[in-house]
């Protein structure tokens, strides 16, 4: 009996769904959820680094440790955004992120800063902005990144 490597037509089994397809559609509709979740999620975290800026401000023995956790809410919402379908939000923690790289904890501008980023979230989670074409968000992204870069260029 020969093996033939190729079959006729005629004796070719429907083709079955792969397991990675299935995984595939597994991990995309997991995505999906994630992402009708997102908006909830992410207030969550834009309450968070306010809570944080005002404990800055209020309990300044651990002032180090909220700024912190400012830095690590902006650089988990730095890669959350554009995944679920919010690439400004991306853009706004990734600003603030850069300024919470680049300034002390003490330096008197990090509050202004902090508020000012907490505020254009939740303009963003408020009004539901996804994509990137909104042009008065992103009016704001470039005037968060100009005063974040005036301030650490100093």
């Amino acid at each position: 009996m020969t093996l033939s490597l190729f079959m006729p037509a005629s004796q070719a089994k429907p083709e079955l769904p792969s397991i990675a397809d299935e995984v595939m559609a597994k991990a995309e509709a997991a995505i999906d959820r994630l992402a009708a979740e997102y908006p909830r999620h992410a207030g969550r975290d834009v309450a968070d680094l306010d809570r944080h800026a005002e404990k800055m401000d209020s309990d300044r023995d651990n002032r180090k440790a909220h700024y912190d956790e400012i830095l690590r809410i902006a650089h988990d919402m730095r890669g959350q955004g554009a995944l679920f379908g919010y690439p400004l939000m991306t853009r706004y923690a990734g600003s603030l992120c850069k300024a919470t790289r680049l300034l002390e904890a003490h330096d008197y501008a990090i509050l202004n800063i902090v508020r000012t980023h907490v505020m254009a979230m939740q303009a963003i989670l408020g009004t539901r902005v996804m994509g990137a074409g909104d042009r008065s968000a992103l009016a704001v992204a470039v005037g968060l990144e100009m005063l974040v870069s005036t301030r650490t260029s100093r």
